[in-house]
């Protein structure tokens, strides 16, 4: 029997084939788990908004909690480091009291790096 067979065969393909699934999973988790969660804040044109404080709220047992905040730079980007979570929500608060849509935040994996679409605050309190 040669090895090219020996491979093929179903008890030694599924086996196979699941621990490079697995190897393949875990390398890239390795790469990615630096808690990086960033993204930018727009007005309801695109255009960015500078100095909106970003908020993540962190599930706690009955609802959530504001947990950390950041402020946009001067081209509307944020970003949060060292986030060990896997769940919580994000929001753009202005100085004026407009916000954006509280937006939920799933990862796949806790401490996963994500870059989220835009938050987009309108021009309604």
């Amino acid at each position: 029997m040669s090895w090219l067979a020996i491979l093929r065969h179903r008890f030694v393909a599924v086996p196979l084939g699941l621990f490079v699934v697995a190897l393949g999973w875990n390398i890239y988790v390795g790469m990615n788990d630096g808690g990086i969660i960033a993204g930018t804040v727009v007005d309801a044109t695109g255009r960015p908004i500078a100095g909106a404080r970003v908020v993540f709220f962190e599930r706690s047992m009955l609802n959530y909690v504001e947990q950390r905040s950041v402020t946009t730079d001067a081209q509307g980007a944020w970003r949060f480091d060292g986030m060990a979570v896997h769940i919580g929500q994000i929001e753009a608060r202005l100085p004026d009291g407009r916000s954006s849509e509280r937006r939920q935040l799933r990862l796949w994996f806790r401490a996963q790096n994500t870059w989220l679409a835009p938050l987009v605050v309108d021009g309604h309190r």
